[in-house]
């Protein structure tokens, strides 16, 4: 921004949008492998059954089921930021457009001679 205005690079902010929504859909990705590895191996209680084990396993469930569900969170929004970086791009380049068209039909109705 300079001069109190806003230049936008339409190709390069949607080009950025894509790449925010590339890195949800890795983020995404991985989460659904490496946490779907740690549910897997931690379903099988490597800590035990006894009452260490029990203790153990009724602290660590709510931390392991919060941070997988996190992880996912992170990833859904980061797609959705930058599907939404597109739309606004769009959304900003289409008002653009319109808004320049209307003030060339102003401009265009001057009287001639002013």
């Amino acid at each position: 921004m300079t001069d109190g205005e806003l230049w936008l690079d339409p190709v390069r902010a949607r080009r950025g949008g894509g790449d925010l929504t590339s890195a949800g859909e890795a983020v995404t990705d991985r989460r659904a492998r490496v946490g779907g590895q740690i549910a897997a191996a931690s379903a099988a209680r490597p800590w035990g059954r006894d009452d260490i084990g029990a203790a153990f396993e009724k602290q660590y469930r709510g931390f392991e089921e919060t941070l997988l569900r996190a992880w996912a969170g992170v990833g859904r929004a980061v797609e959705h930021l930058g599907e939404d970086v597109v739309r606004s791009v769009d959304n900003e380049v289409a008002t653009d457009s319109r808004s320049g068209g209307r003030l060339n039909r102003i401009s265009d109705q001057r009287p001639a001679g002013r």
